[in-house]
């Protein structure tokens, strides 16, 4: 290979990740003028930049909501406001990688997850137990940070959570192919996670709501990056040992759950019983994956009856 070969390969190798965002819709750097507009405030962790919103009152119990694999922390509209309502003290933030928090060059993983959890705690000042209120992808996260720093969580509630072999679509199976897998989820990651949509609930209206937050955030540099290390990381297909874990602990644990639920499809009854033996299980009826969207009196009025009834435990 001649020096000039050489040299033309190196510069395609490195335009052609740029080329592939700025075709394929990730144009906006995650920098200070794309977050002028967003709530909340912004935290400088050890890590990057997080967003966190918090609402109610400061003396209020602390509830940390953790987010999904793609839907940043207003996904939780609908039951943050009504436990804030209520007297809590709600604590929303986007992981590393999704919404408005910094996308840094490093392996997603449950370590760094945790790592971000504690940070962000620290810096709030929370010194005391949280209760970790999570949503599928979150589910396998708030279940290892629970088993590794119990004295943490005062309670654990799992909406719709991922880790008993939750299915992925062909355009995420492909993406997660070694060598072609990066490439390939850039040119049609949007196609795959669009497709996605109309799963998360058979109320257009939902769908649409959805639709219309998510797909501003796709423009945003280093998405589908993140997304694809923290899937091929975060045990989304095998997490019932984490899950069985918690379930024989001290610490009271929540399944809330849509019976009608394609995106993180519920497993048969009997094995959800085994896991959680232990735990206040809520299987709901005509819902699917997010129960706070489709109900959220009702789902609030189920979270809030377990906040209460293990108060003293908190």
């Amino acid at each position: 290979m001649s020096l000039r070969t050489g040299l033309a390969l190196a510069a395609t190798a490195i335009a052609l990740p740029v080329l592939l965002n700025r075709r394929h819709g990730e144009t906006i750097p995650m920098d200070a003028r794309a977050r002028q507009d967003a709530p909340g405030s912004f935290i400088r962790l050890r890590h990057g930049t997080t967003h966190v919103v918090t609402d109610g009152p400061e003396s209020g119990e602390p509830i940390l909501f953790i987010p999904g694999a793609t839907l940043s922390l207003w996904v939780w509209d609908g039951l943050f406001e009504r436990l804030a309502q209520a007297g809590y003290r709600t604590i929303r933030y986007d992981r590393y990688g999704i919404g408005f928090s910094d996308r840094p060059e490093i392996e997603y993983n449950q370590h760094l997850f945790e790592e971000q959890i504690i940070d962000l705690l620290d810096a709030l000042g929370i010194d005391r137990p949280v209760t970790l209120v999570a949503l599928a992808f979150g589910g396998p996260i708030a279940a290892e940070f629970t088993v590794h720093h119990p004295e943490r969580v005062s309670r654990l509630c799992l909406v719709s959570p991922d880790g008993f072999a939750t299915p992925l679509n062909l355009g995420l199976r492909l993406a997660m192919l070694p060598g072609i897998g990066q490439s390939f989820f850039q040119i049609f990651g949007n196609r795959a996670m669009k497709s996605r949509l109309p799963g998360y609930s058979r109320d257009r209206r939902v769908v649409a709501r959805i639709q219309a937050r998510l797909l501003p955030e796709l423009r945003y540099q280093g998405f589908k990056r993140s997304l694809l290390s923290a899937l091929g990381n975060v045990p989304v297909h095998g997490a019932e040992y984490l899950y069985r874990f918690v379930n024989t602990g001290d610490i009271p644990v929540q399944v809330v759950w849509g019976r009608q639920d394609p995106v993180t499809p519920m497993p048969p009854e009997e094995i959800l019983h085994t896991v959680f033996s232990h735990a206040d299980l809520r299987l709901l009826d005509d819902v699917g994956h997010l129960p706070h969207y489709e109900r959220p009196d009702e789902t609030a009025a189920i979270v809030l009856d377990f906040l209460r009834a293990h108060k003293e435990l908190a």
